[in-house]
């Protein structure tokens, strides 16, 4: 490694490989705009296609200029504490922000990263929508090595000093792994997906192609009209819902598998860290402090094996960055216990009294479908469709079936230091979440609730909110109004 590779007192550039990074990306959000246009003009003949072909060289081109351009206008460094960087290709941008609003650094290693040996640095600050700072391509020591005085928060002056990068330095972070997943976890986890979500990124998807297509000029209806039609048999209706079952499975397998693949979960001095990924391989960390709450939950199928679903909700610079989600599958109870044990210092929640929440979170819900139901079944008797009277009642039983299940699990309390809330309906959902690190309490009431005496309580967070419904109004006002005690009285660093 160069000597100069550990400082960044001077203007240091991205690696050369960003640029192939830039430019991709750059053509690769074109070619998103003209897919509509290009399924048109293929299909409606190719005397046009040669226009096409010049349009998309000269915006190949004019994307290769750009990124070289914009690799030698970016640049940064770190100065009185604070990273700098100057960006920016028809405008010059520079960009400040002292480490200490630094909230995260995260990486992020595509193939092409790994190839070459580089990461894209992700560094998020509170108060943004987006990443404050994206680096497209950094050598992979001088990212950890920044990454590393970053989140420690070092001076200039121990920046300059510092002429190499030495891997058995002592500030270097130890590492112990709570859990990995091998692949046999993963087709288990892959098959124990919910798959319904699955079947509804195909409907998504075709959706958007039709969309899309029709925008673009092309009668879609045109074309189907030349399909044969097919006899809608029961053996053909079985044979549809199969092949939409295999197909999502198959997409719960493949997404699972690549997003997931050699997940590495791992401890450090004061926080957690996940690396996983097949195609683009990621490396997300939450420090002790900035971790708001954590939930873990299963289905019926991951309670049959024993696996949970844990998540991390860190501190987020807004609710659309999922980044800041730490989600790690096939946690097995003990893993559960040891994150718990290491967040809140050996807290035994057993030992947290819990409350039911009132029996009108069900009987509202069952009697607003059964009148609904009622209506609607009558006017279709009315018309004699009998099948779609018989399908809509069995989806409205399935439903309150569900919500039953619902009112029987959701349960909350608290000891004065952790809040407490379980829920679920085929499985099990549980949240822990530290009093102090509520940002606002809100209580909502509709003529009904304030009519039994009942309201539905609402706690933010920094990285999202709880809500608990159907509580008695005095208990409610209680504990929010201790609750507000906590935030003001405790002075612990909550983000």
């Amino acid at each position: 490694m160069k000597k100069n590779d550990g400082e960044f007192s001077v203007p240091t550039r991205q690696s050369y490989v960003a640029i192939i990074m830039i430019l991709f990306k750059t053509i690769n959000i074109v070619f998103r705009q003209l897919i509509p246009v290009l399924v048109v003009i293929l299909l409606g003949g190719s005397e046009k296609f040669d226009y096409i072909l010049w349009v998309i060289s000269g915006i190949a081109l004019l994307s290769m200029i750009y990124a070289i351009v914009n690799f030698f206008r970016t640049y940064f460094y770190i100065q009185d504490d604070e990273l700098v960087m100057h960006t920016g290709v028809f405008s010059h941008k520079k960009t400040i922000i002292p480490l200490e609003r630094i909230q995260s650094v995260n990486f992020e290693q595509n193939i092409v990263h790994q190839i070459f040996d580089v990461l894209k640095l992700n560094i998020d600050t509170a108060g943004t929508e987006k990443n404050e700072f994206q680096f497209q391509a950094i050598d992979a020591q001088k990212a950890k090595r920044l990454r590393e005085i970053i989140m420690a928060g070092k001076k200039v002056s121990t920046i300059a000093s510092t002429n190499s990068y030495d891997e058995n330095q002592p500030n270097k972070p130890a590492y112990k792994e709570i859990l990995s997943l091998g692949f046999t976890d993963l087709l288990k986890i892959g098959l124990t997906e919910n798959h319904i979500r699955s079947g509804g990124l195909i409907f998504v998807f075709f959706l958007w192609i039709y969309q899309n297509l029709q925008e673009a000029g092309l009668d879609v209806d045109e074309y189907s009209e030349e399909i044969p039609e097919w006899e809608w048999g029961i053996n053909g209706i079985v044979l549809i819902v199969f092949v939409f079952l295999m197909i999502s499975i198959l997409i719960s397998l493949g997404r699972t598998v690549i997003k997931y693949f050699d997940l590495q979960f791992l401890r450090f001095d004061n926080g957690f860290k996940i690396v996983s990924g097949i195609f683009t391989k990621k490396e997300v960390s939450a420090q002790d402090h900035k971790i708001q709450f954590i939930s873990w939950s299963d289905n019926l199928l991951r309670k049959i094996i024993g696996y949970k679903n844990l998540k991390l909700h860190q501190t987020t610079a807004s609710k659309a960055n999922k980044s800041q989600l730490i989600q790690i599958p096939g946690c097995k109870v003990h893993h559960i216990q040891d994150v718990v044990d290491t967040i809140f210092d050996n807290k035994d929640i057993n030992e947290i009294e819990v409350e039911r929440v009132s029996f009108f979170y069900f009987k509202r819900f069952a009697m607003i479908w059964t009148g609904i139901i009622t209506i609607v079944g009558l006017i279709l008797l009315w018309f004699e469709l009998y099948n779609q009277m018989w399908l809509l009642t069995g989806l409205v039983i399935m439903m309150i079936i569900g919500r039953f299940l619902s009112y029987r699990k959701i349960a909350y309390g608290h000891d004065g230091q952790l809040l407490v809330l379980k829920g679920g309906i085929f499985g099990d959902k549980n949240t822990i979440l530290p009093l102090y690190k509520v940002q606002t309490v809100k209580i909502y009431e509709t003529p009904f609730l304030r009519k039994k005496s009942l309201c539905t309580l609402i706690l933010r967070t920094a990285s999202g909110q709880i809500t608990i419904p159907y509580l008695p109004s005095e208990s409610v006002r209680n504990l929010g109004d201790f609750i507000l005690y906590k935030i003001e009285s405790t002075h612990r660093k909550w983000m």
